[in-house]
């Protein structure tokens, strides 16, 4: 401690009152426990859960950068309006100014007590540019950096803070690095321009600008965040997040995003997934998948309460309803009889289909539309080790992902309703082993499955015979497209010719064009994210 400063505790955390703030900060964060990773506000008894909001830092790049120069961080922290300090973990120690030029990355994270902060203070362990193919060290200056900022942190919500660098600024004619950076304020976005992301090990969820690439907002939700379903219905959209670790649903208003309910799971266990089933106009359910409990919640989404739950298979982990009834046209694939048929089935019920990892089956839920009970369970056996699967309606088919073989299953939803499923699956074959998901690219007469090692998205065509039956034969691959570590989810962006792939293993997201296989956006989200959902208007 620097001789004759003084130093107070409040809530537990470290209040400086001496003018020599500059030379005991310095002294602070030479603290080896704050350059490995900062212990939390919990860990130092600082406010409960209830009391502290959280706080995500991102680095904004300039459009075009002429130096390319490079820097290595030592700490990070902000300082409320009363001058308490309080350090941020760091996820990204070393910056390069042409992988953040016309993009972003994230800095840090992590919880604070609800109040005021007016400036995020930065050190830097290294410094330099590289010219002619070497790279020349700058002296960086061991005074801190200072920004100032102006955020408010509110319980139990995430704000995010945007530097913006300058980075072609940030250096002097002495080869001295002094890097200029200034709080950037938040555009307005439209809701139906957005994507979400739900990050289990950060308990947020990532909200990314889909035309440009931008994250633009972070939500803060329940503990362990996993699946996210989308509904929009008149002037109240609304999308849904399952807490697998404090078993509930967060209920998130985009146009102000934040949490506006919480939704508690009481007749399940670890919910990983859900969806909603449009009932009609004036009625929607929303269907939860609970891992732990091997059943599903049905719950209305009128008034927020659990209606019932439903006992399927073992290790329920995703789930899908059929699309609304005016998706059913015309088409190449299902002819005006089946149409029909489904059509008039569509009057009384509508299916959910629910992937039973450990048992090895889909469980097919039949809900009366009147009653919004389920009236009806069928237990179709598929592959081993399934993970996730698709509803192609045009086609009248139902995909169903498995991680442990290297079939495709897929189940005929005509043969559903005339059949009861005798002979409604058949499947795919050599289409590769560790697949996490599957989905449909009509247009483009595609299948798009996600493999998870190596990184991949595997394209095929699917086949057809005279009847109308997909083969079992093997079905040639159209292609590959490389994507990053460990992708658990993709989603097709129908409307932009966009895959979207959600990476756990390197806790981004890829923006790919269908039509190029070239990845446009490589996007920096919270730790472990999950899955991906759009609002579309």
């Amino acid at each position: 401690m620097p001789p004759g400063c003084c130093f107070s505790f409040h809530n537990g955390i470290m209040k400086v009152t001496k003018k020599n703030m500059r030379t005991f900060l310095i002294s602070v964060l030479m603290l080896s426990g704050f350059f490995s990773g900062c212990s939390t506000i919990e860990e130092q008894g600082g406010p409960s859960l209830s009391a502290r909001g959280q706080l995500s830092i991102f680095l904004v790049g300039p459009e075009e950068t002429t130096l390319d120069i490079s820097f290595n961080l030592k700490a990070i922290s902000i300082v409320s309006e009363d001058g308490t300090v309080v350090p941020i973990s760091f996820e990204t120690p070393a910056v390069i100014a042409r992988s953040v030029s016309g993009s972003h990355i994230k800095l840090g994270e992590s919880p604070l007590p609800a109040g005021k902060y007016t400036k995020l203070n930065l050190m830097f362990n290294s410094a330099g540019v590289k010219r002619d193919d070497k790279i020349i060290s700058l002296t960086v200056s061991h005074e801190i950096t200072t920004v100032p900022v102006n955020i408010t942190v509110k319980r139990q919500q995430n704000t995010s803070l945007f530097i913006y660098w300058n980075s072609d600024g940030s250096v002097t004619d002495d080869n001295t690095f002094r890097p200029v950076m200034v709080e950037r304020k938040k555009k307005q976005e439209l809701s139906s321009a957005l994507i979400y992301v739900t990050n289990e090990h950060a308990d947020n969820v990532s909200v990314i600008n889909r035309y440009t690439g931008e994250v633009v907002e972070t939500i803060m939700v329940g503990r362990k965040p996993r699946g996210i379903a989308a509904s929009f219905s008149g002037s109240r959209p609304r999308l849904f997040v399952a807490n697998s670790g404090s078993d509930s649903v967060s209920v998130i208003d985009p146009a102000a995003d934040r949490v506006e309910h919480e939704i508690p799971v009481r007749f399940g266990t670890e919910p990983v997934d859900l969806t909603v089933a449009d009932i009609s106009n004036e009625k929607k359910l929303l269907i939860v998948a609970n891992y732990r409990s091997n059943n599903v919640s049905i719950v209305d989404l009128a008034t927020y309460g659990e209606l019932e739950k439903i006992d399927v298979g073992s290790g329920p982990v995703s789930l899908a309803a059929d699309p609304p009834s005016d998706t059913l046209t015309v088409n190449r694939y299902l002819s005006p009889h089946d149409i029909n048929e489904l059509r008039s089935y569509r009057e009384k019920f509508i299916n959910v289909y629910v992937v039973n990892q450990n048992s090895n089956n889909v469980s097919i839920l039949r809900i009366d539309i009147v009653t919004g009970r389920c009236v009806d369970v069928m237990n179709l056996d598929v592959d081993w080790d399934p993970r996730s699967l698709y509803v192609d309606y045009i086609r009248g088919r139902v995909y169903v992902a498995n991680y442990g073989s290297d079939k495709l299953s897929v189940i005929n939803i005509m043969n559903i309703l005339s059949a009861g499923g005798t002979g409604a699956v058949t499947s795919i074959n050599n289409v590769g082993n560790r697949i996490t998901a599957v989905t449909s690219d009509p247009i483009f007469d595609r299948l798009y499955l996600l493999r998870d090692s190596p990184g991949e998205i595997v394209i095929l065509r699917p086949s057809f015979d005279e009847n109308d039956a997909v083969r079992t034969m093997m079905s040639p691959v159209m292609g590959r497209i490389e994507v990053g570590n460990t992708p658990r989810t993709l989603m097709l962006d129908t409307e932009k010719r966009k895959i979207f792939i959600v990476n756990q293993g390197s806790d981004d997201i890829y923006i790919i064009d269908k039509t190029t296989r070239k990845t446009e956006h490589r996007i920096r989200v919270g730790k472990k994210p999950y899955d991906i959902a759009v609002l579309y208007e």
